[in-house]
């Protein structure tokens, strides 16, 4: 009996053995596989970024047919890493680290898992969308009897009608434009719309991954969460500033257009947005636009070449080393100088570590600011370059980094230390000038990311249609922002503006609000690490290499921890997103707009629209 006990403990040792060797092997070839896909992965997106980057608008029909051509080629073999992949059966995967790369390298291929109609129908309607701003099919307001010479050309809405916006007084051409855009546009936009978001739900189903975990790229009820928070957090000031803007619209058109107790009209809210740093902002009254200093001044003896090469500056200033001569020579794209585009922004291609750059020709204050946000992305991935591919994509912190550096760069402190401001002085009220318009800008625009990314988010797991969606919409930013539509709103209306479309396909909204708040987090611990003494909006960290080593070791993780884990490597006691930070950031326009508010004694909050909705 003894004997047969022993036989029977050999055997389950021996089957045991087995089974480990056989789960090592398992380990092995998954392993093998992991790092023949990264490298891959490298190298097919690297050729997709080359194609993309040489292509040029002189080019002929043959020449980017080839390139399309190569494109599909290159996704083609996307695709079948993805496959391959999800191939491995993850539950006999024993490396933890393994089964996180299999997850990842699951989803490589993206929307092109659907193959051909990827590109003959997803990226149709994604440049459909696009073009609904850009086409000149809108008939000027009174037959263009208040165009320049009466110009009655057709206008787009980027950039014509928005320049429009930037400057126009008149409620009922502003109202013209809002309405007329969109009946124009109306079953285009929701046609096109309504197939990226099948494209995505059909995606995930392919990939045999949640739609959101595709759409996100992370937990993305833990983040809706926190931006909830977020908007509680911000709520307080919002309405301080709303209430502000409604009575100056309210005392500028009168009540029957404007409601001192109702939502905003959002063709007026709108303008607000538009002309923030304008000479006709509601705030000009009280903050001169004149008694601004000259932004522009400070970089008009510059280059186009010499702002990137500033924004280049400010992060050696920091301890990363400076960019390659090979990066300045193959990867950073000088502007066709035959034809600058005056409206051109800084674009970046940085998925894989060989980055490519393309900048502008015009030379401005706000193209130098950009390029310090877009230089963010760049030192990130030269930090993460060593990475494989499934742990590069780094929780989209990358824009949250170039937002706090901008903060930075921005700051009065800056300007005159680095020499841009030579002899402007910044008194207490052109700073609280300044203060004001970014306040405008950046705090009215985060709940309008929000109600996008909960709009995108709702369409994605069917708590809403197509049918609904536009009731839903405005039923958001009635709750977040207080903002109502001009008019009654008819059956199988779509009322996005423009900008919920731009870079759609990238969840650009999310990114938005991500990258406001955090950015504030990250400006006010860095400023913290710098020891800042004042207040936070005349923080400047240029120079400092503590601040360097932070963003180097946040940076340096991609995505190999949690992204709580990752951002605390600078918010060292972080809870997740709050919009604590911003509102340390403008409180000094939250106390004036608390003081003002109550001399003024109008309402805070806002009862509910008139407007129906079907």
């Amino acid at each position: 009996m003894r004997n047969l006990c022993q036989q029977l403990l050999l055997l389950i040792a021996a089957i045991n053995c087995a089974l480990a060797s056989t789960d090592a092997s398992y380990d092995l070839q998954a392993k093998t596989f992991i790092e023949q896909s990264s490298e891959r992965y490298y190298k097919f997106y690297n050729q997709i970024a080359a194609e993309t980057y040489t292509a040029n608008n002189e080019e002929d029909f043959e020449a980017l047919y080839s390139k399309l051509t190569n494109v599909k080629r290159i996704a083609d073999e996307l695709v079948r890493i993805s496959r391959e992949a999800s191939g491995f059966d993850v539950s006999k995967v024993q490396n933890e680290t393994l089964k996180l790369a299999l997850k990842e390298l699951r989803s490589v291929g993206d929307l092109f898992v659907l193959g051909e109609e990827y590109f003959s129908s997803v990226q149709m309607n994604l440049a459909a969308l696009q073009k609904l701003s850009t086409d000149k099919d809108i008939e000027p307001y009174m037959g263009g009897a208040k165009q320049p010479n009466e110009d009655d050309s057709p206008l787009a809405y980027y950039p014509d009608i928005q320049k429009i916006v930037q400057h126009s007084s008149d409620a009922d051409e502003l109202k013209y434009y809002w309405e007329t855009w969109r009946d124009k546009n109306q079953i285009w936009a929701s046609v096109n719309f309504y197939t990226i978001v099948e494209a995505y739900r059909k995606a995930a189903g392919i990939l045999e991954m949640p739609v959101h975990e595709l759409w996100y790229r992370y937990d993305s009820q833990e983040m809706l969460q926190q931006m909830e928070q977020v908007m509680q957090e911000l709520k307080p000031a919002y309405e301080q500033l709303h209430a502000f803007v409604r009575q100056e619209l309210h005392k500028k058109y009168g009540a029957e257009v404007v409601n001192a107790q109702g939502p905003i009209p959002d063709h007026l809210f709108q303008q607000v947005l538009e002309q923030a740093w304008e000479t006709d902002s509601i705030i000009e009254s009280y903050f001169p636009r004149r008694e601004l200093p000259q932004y522009d001044d400070f970089v008009r003896q510059l280059s186009a070449k010499a702002l990137v090469n500033e924004s280049e500056r400010f992060f050696t200033s920091l301890g990363f080393q400076p960019l390659s001569a090979e990066f300045h020579k193959d990867q950073l794209k000088e502007p066709n100088e035959d034809r600058p585009d005056d409206d051109c922004r800084p674009s970046l291609f940085d998925l894989t570590p060989h980055v490519y750059m393309m900048y502008c020709e015009k030379v401005s204050f706000r193209k130098l600011m950009q390029y310090h946000a877009q230089m963010g992305r760049v030192y990130y991935a030269e930090q993460k370059k060593q990475l494989p591919s499934y742990y590069f994509k780094a929780y989209n912190l990358e824009y949250p980094v170039g937002e706090a550096v901008v903060l930075s760069a921005s700051s009065p402190t800056h300007l005159t230390s680095r020499g841009l401001a030579k002899s402007e002085q910044f008194p207490e009220k052109a700073l609280t000038n300044r203060l004001f318009r970014m306040g405008i800008h950046t705090i009215l625009n985060i709940p309008l990311f929000y109600v996008h990314t909960r709009v995108m988010h709702d369409l994605l797991n069917g708590t809403v249609d197509m049918d609904t969606v536009n009731k839903h919409y405005w039923k958001l930013m009635e709750l977040h922002a207080g903002i109502e539509p001009p008019t009654d709103r008819a059956e199988g209306a779509i009322d996005f503006p423009y900008k919920f479309y731009v870079n759609i396909e990238q969840n650009y909204q999310t990114k938005k609000f991500i990258s406001e708040i955090l950015g504030y987090q990250f400006y006010r611990a860095l400023c913290e690490k710098s020891n800042h003494r004042g207040l936070l909006h005349n923080c400047d960290f240029y120079g400092n290499y503590a601040v360097g080593n932070s963003l180097k070791a946040m940076m340096s993780l991609g995505s190999t921890k949690p992204w709580k884990q990752v951002v605390s490597e600078i918010l060292p006691k972080n809870t997740g997103l709050s919009s604590l930070a911003l509102l340390e950031y403008y409180q000094p326009i939250v106390n004036w707009l608390n003081t003002n508010n109550q001399q003024t004694k109008v309402k805070i909050g806002w009862n509910a629209s008139s407007k129906k909705i079907v």
